[in-house]
């Protein structure tokens, strides 16, 4: 199963890049004219944050992630390779965008998965995001992978549920 950021969810980060270094664009080139050297330095520094967003933005939208039967692979500029019987960690994450709304959809989800030699980290902005989910919750339970309280509760709020194996119970 291939898997990538569909366009249209990256359009708001792309819009907000933009945004960003059109407005700070500005003062930077003018004080670039005024010879400000302290308003170049805090304007530059400021503009390459939003340009450093839009390149990593991009970057998401040429990244496909591959998962198969031993393991996940996402290729791109930052291309990593983790097995599934190298599955040591999961943290799910609910970010709420909305305080008093907090549980209620208004936010998204950050998976990262973990082996010994780094991380992934995808968000549900990620096509077929709740199967990968599913697949990652079923091979971490089977690992023995490390778990917290909030990611398993994470897990049975997108209706990811794990039986335990009968030889588990004994």
């Amino acid at each position: 199963m291939e898997l990538r950021y569909p366009l249209k969810s990256l359009y708001g980060d792309y819009l907000r890049a933009l945004i960003g270094m059109v407005i700070l664009g500005t003062p930077f080139f003018y004080s670039l004219i005024n010879g400000s050297f302290v308003v170049t330095t805090i304007m530059g520094m400021l503009l390459s944050l939003f340009l450093i967003f839009g390149i990593r933005t991009y970057f998401r939208q040429i990244t496909i992630i591959s998962v198969g039967d031993d393991g996940i692979a996402s290729s791109g500029p930052f291309g990593r390779r983790l097995a599934w019987n190298d599955l040591v960690q999961v943290d799910l994450r609910y970010y709420s965008t909305r305080r008093e709304k907090a549980g209620k959809g208004d936010g998204w989800m950050q998976m990262k998965i973990c082996d010994s030699g780094g991380c992934m980290k995808f968000d549900s902005s990620l096509q077929h995001f709740n199967d990968l989910a599913a697949k990652v919750a079923a091979t971490a339970f089977q690992n023995n992978a490390e778990m917290s309280e909030t990611t398993i509760e994470n897990f049975t709020a997108m209706g990811i549920t794990i039986a335990i194996p009968e030889e588990a119970v004994e």
